[in-house]
């Protein structure tokens, strides 16, 4: 429940403290009154019926954001810690407008972005504010737009800027099927060769919570293949499996890193494969844009101290995957096997600095589509535990579950990140698929039918 509202349920049993204007104290106007907001204390913390302010309380509202940025803009310019202090006033999307329309020459690219922001995707209540941290700094909100199909306008940056992030790293003892799943795109997936001859194939499975967003909050599911180019050669494409489990995760650890830039970049791909997603706008922009073939889906999560919880189901509500973990608060507890991993594949572990930036090259397609590029950036790393039995399920009753348990995928390393964070750039400017794509459940793969519950 918002802070500062009364709960319309407790309304139900009081009575409105006076009549509202041309209204009647009964038990309906004394549930309406209620839910509404308080804001401040006194005269300005009354609670205003059904919302409506007078033509003065406008003025005074509008007045309070264009007076201070007319205030403001006396230096000359309005830039970044400008925007901040305008953004701390309350604002509707239009006064926003208004300024950023009659402050275009004065304002720095940094205080239009985040103003520009705030118009198509205001910051949700209750959710904390990171959207000023440096990352988001040196990948700005340009002010230019996307239109999806339906009509939708959202920024044309894709930005994520809080949320909840499972991330499961792990391996596939059924190699050929995940093959398959990428003939013909030009990439196949990174290997780990055991001493005994065996062979698996690195994949992840990722669950968000992402509470703020340029295209709004929603809920997300990632199934991943780490891929390297077909032309690659063996040392880049298979490495050295450790009998320890955490093997899996130098597929995001292996990579350069540039001290002038405070850069790493990772040196395999991630190979977005299949992807389910609760909004309809975040669907679209991902499958005309990026190449993603998502789908509907819901995805549930319960957190309660240090029980994780993520339900993922599929936009008919078969079950995907259920995962039911205890978090580590220790965010060294698998370095031993990590140090131990990288040291059976020949791959240096180094601790980077506080700043870092992560560089993720993607790549994504839907069916046989293109191939289209991108990449994924962030300046968080997940606090890594090992997976215990029993607490993740994937269930077969759904395409996406069936698909797992044909690969054999068995996680072997849980990543947590409590406030995710991160940018999507170098998306192509023309549609990575015609604009008239239509989302609708899919026939089943032949292969995966004897799977299928």
């Amino acid at each position: 429940m918002p802070a500062g509202t009364v709960s319309a349920w407790h309304a139900m049993t009081i009575r409105s403290p006076r009549a509202p204007p041309g209204g009647r104290r009964d038990r309906f106007a004394g549930r309406l009154w209620s839910s509404l907001p308080v804001t401040g204390t006194g005269r300005a913390g009354r609670r205003m019926w059904q919302g409506v302010r007078t033509n003065k309380e406008v003025a005074m509202r509008r007045d309070g954001v264009m007076q201070e940025a007319m205030r403001l803009a006396n230096d000359g310019e309005l830039g970044n810690s400008n925007a901040i202090r305008l953004l701390q006033i309350p604002h509707t999307p239009d006064e926003l407008r208004q300024v950023l329309a009659r402050f275009d020459k004065q304002l720095t690219p940094q205080a239009r972005g985040k103003l520009f922001l705030e118009t198509l995707a205001p910051l949700p209540a209750h959710v904390e504010n990171q959207r000023y941290k440096p990352i988001f700094d040196r990948h700005l909100i340009s002010g230019t737009t996307y239109t999806t199909a339906a009509g939708v306008v959202v920024p044309n940056e894709v930005q994520y800027y809080n949320g909840q992030m499972v991330q499961l790293y792990g391996e596939c003892t059924n190699v050929a099927p995940v093959r398959r799943a990428l003939a013909g795109s030009g990439y196949r997936p990174l290997t780990l060769r055991y001493a005994d001859g065996r062979e698996t194939a690195v994949a992840h499975f990722w669950a968000h919570n992402l509470s703020d967003t340029s295209l709004k909050p929603y809920n997300a599911m990632f199934i991943i293949v780490a891929a390297v180019r077909d032309d690659a050669p063996l040392a880049q494409s298979t490495l050295s499996g450790d009998e320890n489990g955490a093997s899996s995760v130098l597929s995001v650890l292996d990579g350069s890193y540039d001290p002038t830039r405070l850069t790493y970049e990772n040196r395999a791909r991630l190979f977005y494969l299949r992807l389910l997603d609760s909004t309809q706008v975040a669907i679209d922009v991902g499958r005309e844009r990026m190449g993603t073939d998502k789908r509907p889906g819901t995805i549930r999560l319960a957190h309660t101290g240090q029980q994780l919880g993520f339900v993922v189901a599929d936009g008919a509500g078969n079950l995907v995957a259920k995962i039911d973990v205890t978090l580590t608060d220790d965010r060294a507890a698998l370095r031993p096997k990590l140090v131990q991993a990288a040291a059976t594949a020949g791959i240096p572990l180094a601790d980077l600095p506080a700043g870092t930036e992560y560089v993720f090259p993607s790549v994504a397609r839907i069916g046989t589509g293109p191939i289209v590029p991108w990449d994924w950036r962030t300046d968080q790393q997940p606090r890594l535990q090992g997976v215990v039995q029993n607490t993740i399920r994937f269930d077969s009753r759904s395409e996406d579950g069936a698909m797992l348990v044909s690969w054999g995928f068995q996680p072997k390393v849980l990543g947590f990140i409590p406030n995710v964070r991160g940018v999507v750039t170098g998306v192509p400017e023309a549609p990575a698929r015609p604009l008239g794509v239509r989302i609708s459940r899919p026939g089943v793969s032949p292969e995966l039918r004897p799977y299928l519950r």
